[in-house]
Parts: structure tokens; C-alpha cells; sequence
């Protein structure tokens, strides 16, 4: 026997990072299969393409997840980030002034926002990205929920119980992690979306206003 094949990694000897890489895969698969089996009869004529599809996106968001530099700490197992929560929503840290001044200056296509909803006393925070900036109109349009003006205000009738904020660190955090608050108390987080969790790692901590830049699977 060759003494190279002493130092040569065997089949069941797995670095940590793939470890990782094969329990994020694991747990993006059993996320995303949960959600395409709750879709409505009228979606189930694209499940096939959805399914044949599904190999490549998790694997593409398991590497970016990977590779995100980022203060959170990485549940590879859950597919999710965790950090500290606040003992109340940081919803009302933030005035609209200040988080008009923000868009004033930082509004573009690509940045990454926070969006606040309020559902049956549940209060969460989704990242969502702009895709359109009105500036004469001082509004913006988020990618899953509508317009904004540059206060935050919801502009359609479909968002109005939601609400657009700076992204600063604690509001951010909130939104990486799944942060969710009932009747003004902490409750357990919910599961990012695979969209989500992408948007998460292109997150530039150091300066929101600069995200970094997002190259398409």
C-alpha cells in the first residue's frame, strides 16, 4: 500500500464547511418543499418546473449563504441566522423624518429595506429590495410590497399594513433573524423565505446603503 493514501481524506471525513453546506442544503429542501405543498390548485400546473428547478437554487443559496460576511451567527441546521432579539419591536425608534432624509440621499435600485408588517397583533420585520425610485414623486417601489413614499408611508391599498424603515443594525438584525413580537412581547421566530435569505447575503453591514452587489442565479 502507498503511505500517500495515509494522508488522503476518506469518503466519511467531511470538513466542517461541507458539513454545513450539506445541512443548509437539507434544511432549505425541506423548507421549500413544505411551501410548494401548500400552494393552491391553480398554482400546481408550474410544480413540475418548481421541482426540477429546486436542485439548483438551493444549492446556489446554500453557497451564498456560506459566503456572506455577516455579524449573525449561522443556524446551518434551521437555515436561518440568530442573534439577541429586543424585548420590543424597534418599530418606534425610527421617525419618519429620519427615515425620510435616508431615502432622500440613499434611494436606488437594489437597496435593501426593511418593510414593517403588523398582522393580528404579530409584528414582524421582511427585507425586501427597491426596484423603482420615483424621486420627483419622493417614492420607491419595493419588489414584493408596493410603493412607499419616502417616509415609509404605505402608498397602495395592497401594503397599507405595513410600513417601510431605515435599515440601521437592531431593525436589520430583526429582519435577518425572523424576529417577531405579539401583544408587545417576544414570540418565537418565523422561517425566512429562500428569497429572504438571499437578499441576507448581500447585505453590506458596514454601510446599508451600499448592499452588495446581487448577481442572479
Amino acid at each position: 500500500m502507498n503511505d500517500d493514501t495515509a494522508d488522503q481524506p476518506h469518503f466519511w471525513q467531511v470538513s466542517s464547511q461541507n458539513q454545513t453546506y450539506t445541512e443548509l442544503c437539507n434544511a432549505l429542501y425541506e423548507r421549500e418543499l413544505l411551501r410548494l405543498s401548500q400552494q393552491s390548485v391553480s398554482e400546481l400546473v408550474n410544480l413540475p418546473k418548481q421541482l426540477a428547478s429546486l436542485p439548483f437554487y438551493i444549492r446556489k443559496a446554500a453557497q451564498r449563504i456560506l459566503r456572506a460576511t455577516s455579524p449573525l451567527s449561522l443556524d446551518s441546521q434551521n437555515a436561518s441566522w440568530f442573534a439577541s432579539q429586543s424585548a420590543k419591536c424597534p418599530l418606534n425608534r425610527q421617525r419618519p423624518d429620519q427615515i425620510a432624509r435616508f431615502f432622500e440621499k440613499a434611494a436606488k435600485p437594489g437597496l435593501l429595506v426593511p418593510v414593517y408588517q403588523e398582522q393580528l397583533g404579530v409584528e414582524t420585520f421582511i427585507l425586501d429590495s427597491v426596484d423603482q425610485v420615483d424621486h420627483a414623486g419622493q417614492r420607491v417601489h419595493c419588489n414584493a410590497h408596493g410603493w412607499f413614499d419616502y417616509s415609509g408611508t404605505p402608498l397602495d391599498e395592497c401594503n397599507a399594513d405595513k410600513f417601510m424603515l431605515q435599515p440601521v443594525k437592531v431593525v436589520m438584525t430583526a429582519c435577518c433573524c425572523g424576529h417577531q413580537w405579539s401583544n408587545q412581547k417576544r414570540s418565537s421566530p418565523r422561517a425566512l423565505s429562500l428569497r429572504e435569505l438571499l437578499l441576507s447575503s448581500c447585505l453590506n453591514w458596514k454601510n446599508f446603503a451600499k448592499p452588495l452587489p446581487y448577481v442572479p442565479l
